[in-house]
This record gives structure tokens, C-alpha cells and sequence, in this order.
């Protein structure tokens, strides 16, 4: 099993709300269709998806209890995006607290540790972060470059005229991704020093 199939397996909505009345299958579907973005929103904020099938089961929860008390949403999918990028945010600033640790637990930290193993970890983080960033077509233009596709493929199967055109509009969406990418960092180093 892949890891995106995998991933989304964690998800599981529920057919029933916090109030015991059932769930929308609307709403349901809806989770289902952004759950690929909720994981990005997830990671974007709290640097892993680990969280995400539990941010976007309690907002399909929430948006049915408010469905109950007659509040009418017209757009799910945007409501459920809104909540949980509120619910990352909440999440990220709640870990951003000093937290103090005793002796034993430097002493295990500070042991020896495999620099290789670590750094592949860290770049496999920063990878998934910068992904991420991306806009959806710029995922897709990574994900075909990865995976050794020509600009002439990539191209045709993104709809841009020619391979040159391509090439120019993914390198500018690399720089908006990066600039988000070094914003997040900042946020998250000003969080860290208390500044």
C-alpha cells in the first residue's frame, strides 16, 4: 500500500455527530475530496500529517453539529479547509511553549545518534514541507520531474504550449513556494527563540 493510500486509510468519518444526530453524506464526501489538502495544510503548519485525520474528523464534526442548529453551510469543502488550517494554527502556537526537560532525558537526547539516518529524515521533512508550498500544479510538476519526465511530457500533459513554457511557469511557482517555504521556517524560529 502507498503511503498517500495509506495515509488515507487513517482517515475514518463517523456516521453519527458529537449530538448522535447522522452525519451529512455531503459533508462526508467532501472530507473525502480535500483530505489530500488538509494533510498539506497539516504539514505546512505542524510540519507532519500525523494530526490531520483528527483535525478533519473534528471539523466534519463540528460543521454537522452546526448544520443541526439550523447554521447553513453552502460551500463544505471550504469550510472544512478553513477549520482545520484554524485548528493547525491553534495546534502550532499551543507546541510552541518552552518545554523543560530533566537530565535523563538530555542525556538520551545528546547520545550517539546516526548523522546520516538523521539528516535523510530532516530532508525528507523539509522535502514534504516545500511540497507543501506548492499549488497544486506545481505539485504535479515536481512529482513528474521526480520521476525523470521531459519538459516536452510535462508539457503536454499540463497543458502549457511548449516545454520552455512550462519550465518558466514552474520555476515561478518554485520561488512562490519558496518564499512561503523560508516565511514558515521564520514563523517557526521567532516561536522557538521567543522573540
Amino acid at each position: 500500500m502507498s503511503y498517500r493510500k495509506d495515509s488515507r486509510a487513517r482517515l475514518c468519518i463517523q456516521e453519527r455527530d458529537s449530538l448522535g444526530h447522522p452525519v451529512d453524506s455531503r459533508l462526508i464526501e467532501a472530507a473525502h475530496r480535500v483530505w489530500e489538502r488538509t494533510r498539506l495544510i497539516v504539514i505546512r503548519y505542524l510540519s507532519e500529517d500525523a494530526d490531520a485525520p483528527e483535525i478533519l474528523e473534528a471539523a466534519v464534526d463540528s460543521a454537522s453539529c452546526a448544520m443541526d442548529d439550523e447554521q447553513s453551510i453552502q460551500f463544505f469543502e471550504a469550510y472544512l479547509l478553513r477549520s482545520v488550517a484554524r485548528e493547525s494554527i491553534r495546534r502550532l502556537r499551543k507546541s510552541q511553549r518552552i518545554t523543560y526537560l530533566d537530565e535523563g532525558d538530555l542525556e538520551r537526547l545528546a547520545g550517539p545518534q546516526s548523522i546520516d539516518l538523521d539528516g535523510q529524515i530532516d530532508d525528507a521533512k523539509r522535502i514534504e514541507v516545500f511540497r507543501a508550498c506548492l499549488d497544486e500544479l506545481g505539485r504535479l510538476i515536481y512529482d513528474l520531474r521526480v520521476l525523470n519526465k521531459d519538459w516536452r511530457y510535462i508539457a503536454k500533459v499540463t497543458g502549457y504550449r511548449d516545454a520552455h513554457s512550462a519550465e518558466v511557469q514552474f520555476a515561478k511557482k518554485i520561488d512562490k513556494a519558496l518564499e512561503r517555504f523560508w516565511a514558515y521556517h521564520k514563523a517557526r524560529l521567532k516561536g522557538h527563540t521567543g522573540e
